[in-house]
């Protein structure tokens, strides 16, 4: 936890570096002069610090409000993600004793792997985007990295913390036998921190890419992260796909507000699946708009 937090220090410091350095940046930020006009020359230090102080909490407010203004179709899909995690909770015991029993060195190899991208790998990512935008003057990177910071920020570093704190759950490594829950006790398995992160970074990147290759990528190590933390024993199926449906719908919500346009030629949701071999995570395709 103390890596991600100085990696994102390192981002927010980026972010006002490059707001200070760069001669685009004023334009770039719409950082206004009191006249409210947009200045020609470099912003000033306060400038850049007010216009990402209001930006992170003009989001926040949106996202804590956003249900008192969803549509049908809004809750909707809200009540399917929370039917998903109760129904999934009900076979949490047995898929968690299937991934104990098929664990092996490969298993582990794998989850070695791939974790790195639920933790300081998500982090680094969004760092590199942001910093590379600004360096090579990279709208789109640059955007695509300060979302994802920020979309870390909601879903891993406020709302995960805060739900697992109400709730807490006992992890599986801590005998929990899937109904075990003591409320403000510390327990923190339910949701998944590191498949939250994972699913908020990748919703932004595949939110802002053009194509199907960087979202499939995305996702799949975001899977494989969630994957990687049932291996570990550190978490139930229901545990990480909530903390999947969390970060992929934050990262949407920030990125929606972004974008000076909300056309895009594909759209992609996570969808959970059901079959004999046990569950997962899919994701459905839908041609056109948002």
């Amino acid at each position: 936890m103390l890596v991600r937090l100085r990696i994102v220090v390192v981002g927010i410091a980026l972010i006002l570096f490059g707001g200070f350095r760069l001669d685009s940046s004023a334009q770039e930020l719409d950082l206004p002069d009191s006249d409210g006009s947009v200045p020609t020359g470099r912003p000033s230090l306060p400038l850049v610090l007010k216009s990402e102080g209001q930006r992170y909490v003009t989001d926040g407010v949106s996202i804590l409000l956003a249900p008192l203004h969803w549509a049908g179709s809004s809750w909707t899909q809200a009540t399917l993600a929370v039917a998903s995690v109760a129904l999934l909770s009900q076979v949490d015991s047995r898929a968690d004793s299937a991934f104990q029993r098929n664990r092996s060195a490969q298993t582990n190899s794998f989850s070695s792997a791939v974790r790195p991208f639920g933790t300081y790998g998500a982090v680094g990512l969004s760092v590199a985007s942001l910093g590379a935008g600004l360096v090579f003057k990279n709208a789109e990177w640059r955007e695509t990295g300060r979302d994802a910071i920020e979309a870390e920020l909601f879903a891993a570093g406020i709302a995960t913390p805060a739900l697992k704190e109400i709730i807490g759950r006992l992890r599986p490594s801590q005998g929990s036998d899937a109904d075990e829950f003591r409320p403000l006790s510390g327990k923190q398995s339910f949701p998944s921190g590191e498949s939250t992160e994972a699913f908020a970074v990748a919703s932004v990147f595949a939110a802002r890419s053009q194509g199907w290759v960087v979202p499939v990528v995305a996702y799949t190590l975001a899977t494989g992260v969630a994957l990687a933390r049932m291996n570990a024993h550190a978490h139930f199926v229901s545990d990480v796909v909530a903390g999947a449906f969390i970060g992929t719908a934050i990262g949407h919500s920030i990125v929606h507000r972004h974008l000076a346009s909300d056309e895009k030629s594909v759209s992609w949701n996570l969808v959970p699946i059901a079959s004999t071999r046990g569950v997962g995570i899919g994701i459905r395709l839908e041609a056109g708009g948002r």
